[in-house]
């Protein structure tokens, strides 16, 4: 029986999957994974609805800040099932206690997503793969660890939990290169290391995202104090840490994984997308071959920040196309230059060509 219901399962999710799953990373959420027993049709919504709440958690854990992620995680599964543009069932298995296990690939709808978003007061991020170089400084009982014997710097990569893999694997991070000069300018400066001017620092002032980091540990008390430069934005911040006082290393992996989330709070927080207002931009495309409005028109649909167009003029010269799409016109910017069009902006005009 059990076996009847997969296989009805199956034609029914591949059905329902007419659509080509893409990577999107802020409306795709893959690999969820369910386990129960399928007895009847009945079992089996029951164990996808709670593939969909799971699916919504990790979608809201990943693209909203902490504080407003709380706020909806107990959407009912009813609302949850509305914003599901599709889904798909990609492996079937079953365990020692004869129970389903299923992993499915889910899309949420773009534009249910952000209506929802905006009645709720909500802003998500425009999340992208980053990498991001850190340097965290240990100053314990007023000595200063650096590279040796430094915790934080030989046990950041290597902290990993389930919670940290589902929120913050969208940063891949790189600690600073031991530079020796690096370690003088730190210690000529460690008794006024929040004012440190982090340019100066050899290993991180190449980087295009960083973060320097003083953690104090000292007479029972525990804080950290980050410095960060991600996305063109610098970002202080102080934040305090907790402390176990019989257990040291539970203290400084657990401030690992805070720090971690903190990061990535600010990350977000700087890309947030205003999904209240719209925004419109007009771009005038130069002709070339006859295929370049198509190649466009496949770069606009690839773009999660435009949410539609429409062709204002049409000649065998130029074409001119009005994007409606959401948060900040240089991220827009950006996304057209990674799909390699050419921008030249003149009097609020921007002229596009495609790169061969």
């Amino acid at each position: 029986m059990n076996k009847l219901f997969c296989t009805v399962l199956i034609i029914v999710f591949l059905f329902k999957t007419q659509t080509v799953f893409s990577n999107n990373l802020i409306y795709d959420v893959n690999n969820i994974q369910v386990t129960g027993k399928i007895n009847n049709d009945l079992d089996s919504r029951k164990l996808i609805e709670v593939a969909f709440q799971k699916a919504f958690i990790v979608f809201v854990d990943k693209t909203l800040l902490s504080e407003d992620a709380i706020v909806l995680h107990k959407t009912k599964t009813q609302i949850i099932k509305d914003l599901i543009f599709t889904y798909q069932i990609v492996k079937i298995e079953r365990n020692k206690k004869k129970e389903s296990i299923l992993t499915l690939n889910i899309k949420f709808d773009r534009k249910k997503i952000n209506n929802f978003l905006s009645i709720q007061g909500i802003s998500y991020a425009d999340i992208s793969n980053i990498s991001l170089t850190v340097l965290p400084i240990l100053i314990k009982e007023k000595n200063i660890y650096i590279y040796s014997d430094n915790f934080f710097y030989n046990n950041w990569k290597k902290r990993e939990t389930r919670k940290e893999i589902s929120n913050l694997n969208l940063i891949d991070y790189n600690l600073a290169l031991q530079n020796i000069e690096d370690l003088q300018y730190i210690n000529n400066n460690k008794e006024n290391l929040e004012l440190i001017d982090v340019k100066k620092i050899i290993s991180l002032n190449e980087e295009k995202n960083y973060v320097f980091l003083i953690i104090y540990f000292s007479e029972g008390k525990f804080r950290a104090y980050i410095k960060s430069f991600i996305d063109n934005k610098k970002i202080d911040k102080k934040i305090n840490l907790k402390v176990y006082s019989d257990d040291k290393i539970k203290s400084y992996n657990e401030a690992i994984i805070l720090l971690k989330n903190e990061i990535n709070q600010i990350w977000k927080r700087n890309n947030l997308i205003d999904v209240s207002t719209p925004s419109f931009l007009d771009l005038l495309l130069e002709v070339s071959k006859p295929h370049d409005y198509l190649k466009l028109i496949s770069s606009l649909d690839s773009i999660e920040l435009i949410e539609n167009y429409s062709v204002l003029e049409m000649t065998n010269k130029y074409i001119k196309i009005r994007i409606k799409y959401r948060g900040k016109v240089n991220r827009i910017k950006d996304k057209l230059l990674n799909k390699k069009i050419n921008i030249q902006i003149a009097d609020n005009v921007w002229k596009i060509k495609l790169i061969k």
